[in-house]
């Protein structure tokens, strides 16, 4: 098919900012960070999709289909690059999501439920897991991709913008978080009653589910879809070693436990770190995240294979975390959200810029505004926060 002309010029204007001089002193940026080699702090704004439509919904020429996808990949990145003053560099790239085959059996092996409150709008995953023999139920998932259609939507992706940018494919459709699939699986409320009444069954899961896991994660360097990538929006650029390229010990892997929040840190390091390990080990570089409060057991995290980047959440406070780990790791340092975007006072949001920048001074670390999903009518108040967390950043030079 035949290039789209507009879109073909969207991307040429994402390659010239990414050869620009303003970008490439970016990537060094992170670069720099990234390998603990700098402590000049840096500014990270990252949105969700969701939000993506309020800011590119008007001017959009496609409503659907893999065209609407790729447009607003493009229409994203040059807002954010040309309206955001904050240090994330533009990536040069497209990405289609592989194309699962439409007789694909469920993951795990096992259908799970949902029920849904049309009151509220909301839904729960319902527990599938009922009893220790339905452990034996369980299956280790399978890459399972079709190849044909996920090829006519990259070929379709790259007509689209002239062969301007690469188009890459997304294949990661198991994460790197064990518990959390158990937690689907099982329930938060039978796992919480597990661990006191049934710990055999929980490392029984445990195990299963991360075998599975790592397995997945084989099938996919195997199959040549590991991506030379960072983690999408936490750790935007990154630098394959040579002769890692393709491979897993050449990326990144983002490793969570939230929904095992409710452990306490000695039932953490017994039913969720050492799974947690074993999938760490199979990357280059480990991010940590947690949107609870990480002080806890953040000793007990830090001895996770190849973590370069810990997380502090607006729930965590950064000084006992820093003091413990001390220099040992990059932080991603994050602002409050919803003090960003809906309270009315911003001198409350530069008060805990400046206290989360003091906490972090001297160690590698990233001040990040993140998991937005919506503006509510103000994205000029996230604009204002990157240019107070500039001035915060630079005060502590």
């Amino acid at each position: 098919m035949k290039p789209d002309s507009r879109l073909v010029e969207l991307a040429r204007e994402i390659k010239q900012l990414h050869a620009s001089a303003e970008h490439e002193r970016r990537r060094k940026l992170w670069e720099d960070v990234m390998s603990l080699r700098s402590t000049q702090p840096i500014i990270n704004f990252y949105m969700y999709r969701h939000a993506w439509k309020e800011m590119a919904g008007q001017e959009m020429i496609y409503q659907d289909g893999i065209e609407e996808f790729v447009e607003r990949q493009l229409r994203f990145k040059l807002f954010q690059a040309k309206s955001m003053p904050d240090d994330t560099p533009i990536d040069a790239s497209v990405f289609v999501f592989a194309v699962e085959p439409s007789d694909k059996r469920p993951t795990w092996g096992i259908q799970t439920k949902s029920e849904r409150n049309e009151a509220t709008h909301g839904s729960r995953e319902l527990p599938v897991i009922e009893s220790e023999a339905d452990c034996d139920r369980l299956a280790a998932p399978v890459l399972a991709i079709d190849q044909a259609a996920t090829a006519r939507d990259v070929q379709r992706a790259r007509d689209l913008i002239g062969d301007e940018l690469p188009v890459w494919v997304w294949s990661d459709g198991i994460g790197s978080s064990p518990v959390e699939p158990v937690v689907s699986l099982r329930g938060i409320e039978n796992l919480l009653m597990d661990v006191y009444d049934n710990p055999a069954m929980v490392h029984r899961l445990m195990k299963t589910i991360t075998d599975g896991m790592v397995g997945f994660h084989r099938q996919r360097e195997a199959a040549g879809q590991c991506v030379d990538r960072g983690v999408q929006g936490h750790v935007p650029h990154h630098v394959v070693p040579a002769g890692l390229k393709g491979k897993l010990k050449g990326g990144w892997q983002y490793v969570s436990a939230q929904s095992a929040m409710g452990l306490s840190p000695a039932m953490y390091a017994e039913f969720i770190h050492p799974y947690n390990c074993q999938v760490a080990e199979t990357a280059g570089w480990v991010y940590y995240h947690g949107c609870e409060d990480l002080s806890h057991k953040c000793n007990i995290i830090a001895t996770l294979p190849n973590l370069r980047l810990f997380h502090i959440s607006p729930w965590t406070p950064p000084e006992p975390v820093i003091q413990q780990l001390g220099n040992r790791f990059a932080y991603e340092v994050h602002a409050h959200p919803a003090h960003v975007l809906f309270d009315e006072d911003p001198g409350q949001v530069k008060q805990e810029l400046q206290r989360r920048c003091a906490a972090a001074k001297g160690t590698s670390f990233v001040l990040t505004l993140a998991d937005v999903e919506t503006f509510g009518g103000h994205y000029e108040r996230t604009v204002r926060w990157a240019q107070m967390a500039r001035e915060a950043a630079s005060a502590i030079r």
